[in-house]
């Protein structure tokens, strides 16, 4: 269920009371109450958009100074003495932090994946045509990883290449630390007999002068389909997780099943002595501890055999 909200009409984005609740699950917030639903009479701190403090006011003015500001007054915390509001756009806030905590996490994870691979022998054009992919990239993304895999000959060679790159580079990303050496081994080729060239891998980190931000330009029905695809798909994955657990649980449940069905199929030795064809055994009486047992065959091993399991069945108990 969710809570109700009013909707919101200042600022560039006017959310109903679903988007608001949709967008707050996703920040993992309580959405706030704001404006006239707001029930609250005393007295509270006023922080303005950037959370500076404007003084302390009667609610109702407040409300008001909200007003000719033309902006939301939201409700922060009303449990602590002043309660402490806001004055904002409430939607165009919760637009700011799903573009930049949600989205922009998500899409420089994807943008992250992407790294330069660079050959010890690359030419003096071709780096230079990298380097203007690397700008282009580096607009959308804030670090870029560069490796160059070569013989351990022409690692000399090879570092020479990845400090160019940083020379021609510098006007737009800047490295991150120094050259990375390790040891490079390849996967196991099929062809034994060829001979494995030692190799080592050299990694450098850039990032960019200019960090890339994501700025609230969307239109309004876009920005709201981006929270709803969002939304549905954080509700998919927790029905998959849910499935997975219920999955775990019904097979442990199983397995703790099994178990006992073992363990009450499973014949103590005496039982099994019992049901020995050469034996005629009845246990009489066992509140007297009185047992008969009968010979078919005569046997007396079986018979000794059988006195013995039953006086440690006996000491058992």
């Amino acid at each position: 269920m969710f809570r109700k909200v009013p909707g919101y009409c200042f600022g560039k984005y006017k959310f109903n009371a679903n988007i608001i609740n949709k967008v707050s699950t996703l920040l993992k917030i309580k959405p706030s109450l704001a404006n006239e639903d707001i029930n609250f009479f005393g007295d509270v701190r006023l922080l303005d958009s950037q959370n500076k403090l404007i003084g302390v006011f009667a609610c109702e003015e407040a409300r008001k100074k909200a007003d000719k500001l033309g902006q939301d007054l939201i409700m922060i915390n009303q449990e602590i003495k002043p309660a402490l509001c806001k004055v904002c756009d409430y939607s165009d806030e919760l637009a700011s932090k799903f573009m930049n905590d949600i989205v922009k996490i998500k899409e420089q994870q994807k943008l992250n994946d992407q790294h330069f691979k660079l050959s010890h022998s690359i030419t003096m054009q071709d780096l230079k045509l990298k380097v203007n992919q690397a700008k282009d990239l580096m607009k959308k993304q804030n670090t870029l990883r560069v490796t160059i895999i070569c013989p351990i000959e022409t690692a000399i060679q090879a570092k020479s290449i990845l400090y160019t790159l940083k020379d021609l580079s510098q006007s737009f990303m800047i490295p991150i630390g120094d050259i990375k050496t390790k040891d490079y081994k390849e996967k196991e080729q099929f062809d034994k007999k060829k001979e494995q060239v030692e190799q080592v891998q050299l990694d450098i980190e850039f990032e960019a002068i200019e960090k890339s931000e994501q700025h609230l330009d969307l239109a309004q029905i876009k920005i709201e389909r981006l929270i709803n695809q969002y939304y549905s798909r954080s509700l998919q994955e927790k029905t998959e997780d849910e499935q997975e657990l219920a999955d775990l649980f019904k097979v442990q449940q199983t397995e703790k099943d099994k178990k006992v069905e073992i363990q009450e199929n499973k014949k103590t030795k005496l039982e099994e002595l019992m049901d020995d064809d050469g034996l005629d055994f009845q246990l009489q009486d066992v509140s007297t501890n009185i047992q008969s047992c009968y010979l078919r065959d005569g046997n007396l091993s079986k018979y000794v055999k059988l006195y013995k399991m039953i006086e440690w069945s006996q000491g058992r108990k």
